[in-house]
C-alpha cells in the first residue's frame, strides 16, 4: 500500500516495515531478536533460533526492494541477555551477506546495558531522533516541537477486529496527520491495542495483504 507522507511516496509492506523508494531505504521497528535467549536466561525453556525466521524476512525484503539504506527505529535486540555466542554468530553472517547496506539503529528502551556488544556490528547509532530529509524519526516519542512528518515504533500498534462471530487482533500501521507508527517486525513481540479516531486511519495486516479499517462515524 502506497501512501503519501511530506509530499513522499512510502510504501507501506505486509510484511511490517516500510519502503522509502526514492532513498531505497527500508524501514522497520521493534525486532526483539534474540528473545528466546533472553527468556532462557531467566530460566523459562524457549527453544531457541526463533531469529533466524526474522533475519531471513529481513533479507527478503533487502533484495527484493533493491535496499540500500536499512533504519531500525529501536529495539533491534530484546535485552542484553540476548546476545548469546550463538545469536551473535548469526547476526555476523547476516550482516556479512548485506555488507552494501547503510545501517542505522535508533537505541531503544530495549538496548540498554547492550552497547559493547551492539558497537561490533555495523550500525550509526543514534540516540533520541534522526533526521532525514522531510522525515523524523524516532523510536517511540513525539517531537511537539518538530514541524517534520514523524516516524515511530515503540508500542507494538494492533487493532481489534470484531465482525460478526469474527475476532481478530491483527497488526497494524497508524496514520496520523503528521505521524506514521508502525508495528512491531519481530515475530515473538505482543501489542498495544489501538482505538480508532475520527481523523486516524488504521491499516490493518492480515493474509499478507494490508487493508484500510473502517473510521467511526461523525
Amino acid at each position: 500500500m502506497i501512501i503519501q507522507a511530506a509530499q513522499q511516496s512510502i510504501e507501506l509492506l505486509p510484511e511490517k516495515a516500510f519502503v522509502w523508494k526514492s532513498e531505497k531505504l527500508l524501514g522497520l521497528s521493534d525486532l526483539h531478536l534474540g528473545k528466546a535467549e533472553s527468556y532462557q536466561a531467566a530460566g523459562v525453556p524457549l527453544p531457541s533460533g526463533g531469529h533466524r525466521e526474522d533475519l531471513d524476512r529481513l533479507s527478503d525484503l533487502i533484495h527484493h526492494h533493491h535496499i540500500k539504506k536499512a533504519v531500525i527505529l529501536g529495539d533491534w535486540i530484546h535485552n542484553r541477555f540476548s546476545l548469546s555466542e550463538f545469536v551473535v554468530r548469526d547476526f555476523l553472517s547476516f550482516f556479512a551477506a548485506h555488507e552494501n547496506v547503510e545501517w542505522t539503529l535508533l537505541l531503544g528502551n530495549h538496548e540498554k546495558g547492550s552497547d559493547e556488544i551492539l558497537r561490533n556490528m555495523p550500525f550509526h547509532f543514534v540516540e533520541e531522533e534522526l533526521t532525514i530529509g522531510p522525515f523524523l524519526m524516532t523510536h517511540g516519542h513525539k517531537n511537539p516541537h518538530s514541524p517534520l512528518f514523524q516516524i515511530q515504533g515503540h508500542i507494538h500498534p494492533i487493532v481489534n477486529i470484531h465482525q460478526g462471530a469474527l475476532r481478530l487482533k491483527l497488526p497494524c500501521f497508524v496514520l496520523d496527520s503528521n505521524s506514521l507508527t508502525i508495528p512491531a517486525f519481530g515475530s515473538m513481540t505482543g501489542g498495544f491495542t489501538i482505538k480508532p479516531q475520527l481523523n486516524r486511519r488504521i491499516l490493518a495486516i492480515g493474509h499478507g495483504e494490508i487493508f484500510e479499517v473502517e473510521r467511526p462515524q461523525i
